[in-house]
């Protein structure tokens, strides 16, 4: 971020601008604490009868374009908004937003509701099961849940991938990802019949958090998850990409194969999944019981993500097998 961009930020002003969102014109009490994710800095404010807004202000994006910095908040506004319509309850709400930076503030920002709870801790041995597995069918339900409200026939699944396939190509051939090859791209076009599933050529489109990790899921003392948190990243793509593993249930690194403990993690959620009849509980076991489920997974995460792109093709477009990665 441009340094005379950050210098424009007045987060004093943040109560006052927040103010003007409020039917009462109240002015809330700012939280001394505040934090950084990805692309955002967090702050916490409330009102007197014990409301809390948080407000994203997106002073971690890499870009000196101010419509690119408003463009991104937008653009989370408007999923937010579509998860609302559609019943999703487990996001935050959109409270108010400024999409310019000449506003008290000195920087665009969104205000949505507070979540209350902490991030969910995961490692290999926290949380023990059983409650492990009520966390993973939680995560399960999250999942089908932002399926089932926001899919939207959109094409195929062949289509989507092959634009994004193109335009990468065209990226490359101008100098643009010059880690990246043109041969680099006609090898992943020539494994994309691999990786679509037949059954999902035609399936609809549906939101995709981009990042379901174990910080972006909120959870109360007893592990009950009180919601999501930052959709910035989040796209609406083929079910085949919106139904993938969650990040909590990827491979840490590109080898094969996932260690026990991820193993039962897996069959304790696709078994979750396997206890429902909704369209997109099928979708998901059928893309997360295949048993080439992790390359298909890097291989298409790899048509947008430049680095996966990358690592793929220096692996060989396979992933290595290492029997000590299995203890």
């Amino acid at each position: 971020m441009p340094q005379n961009l950050i210098h424009s930020l007045n987060p004093q002003n943040l109560t006052f601008a927040v103010s003007t969102f409020r039917a009462d014109g109240e002015v809330p009490v700012l939280n001394e604490k505040h934090w950084d994710g990805g692309q955002c800095r967090i702050f916490k404010v409330d009102f007197s009868e014990g409301e809390s807004w948080s407000i994203r202000i997106p002073i971690h994006v890499q870009s000196d374009s101010q419509e690119t910095i408003a463009s991104l908040l937008r653009h989370e506004r408007d999923v937010l908004e579509e998860l609302d319509r559609g019943g999703f309850h487990w996001a935050p709400k959109h409270r108010g937003s400024s999409f310019t930076f000449d506003n008290l503030v000195g920087f665009p920002f969104l205000a949505l509701s507070w979540i209350e709870g902490s991030p969910l801790t995961w490692s290999t041995t926290d949380p023990p099961r059983p409650v492990r597995d009520k966390v993973l069918r939680q995560v399960a339900e999250v999942q089908m849940a932002i399926i089932e409200c926001s899919k939207e026939n959109k094409g195929t699944a062949t289509q989507y991938f092959s634009r994004l396939m193109d335009n990468k190509l065209r990226r490359v051939r101008n100098g643009q990802l010059p880690e990246l090859t043109e041969q680099d791209c006609f090898d992943q076009r020539d494994l994309l019949r691999q990786v679509i599933l037949p059954e999902l050529e035609n399936a609809p489109f549906a939101i995709d958090h981009g990042d379901l990790a174990a910080q972006n899921i909120i959870v109360d003392s007893e592990y009950n998850i009180t919601g999501i948190i930052d959709w910035g990243f989040a796209s609406k793509v083929p079910a085949q990409l919106a139904g993938r593993l969650p990040r909590l249930l990827q491979l840490s690194e590109l080898v094969l194969p996932p260690s026990p403990i991820l193993q039962e993690d897996r069959k304790a959620y696709i078994t979750s999944l396997r206890s429902h009849s909704s369209e997109a509980a099928y979708w998901m076991a059928l893309i997360q019981s295949s048993p080439d489920v992790d390359f298909h997974h890097c291989l298409l995460e790899s048509m947008r993500s430049k680095g996966m792109h990358h690592a793929l093709a220096r692996l060989g477009w396979r992933l290595p097998y290492c029997e000590s990665h299995q203890r």
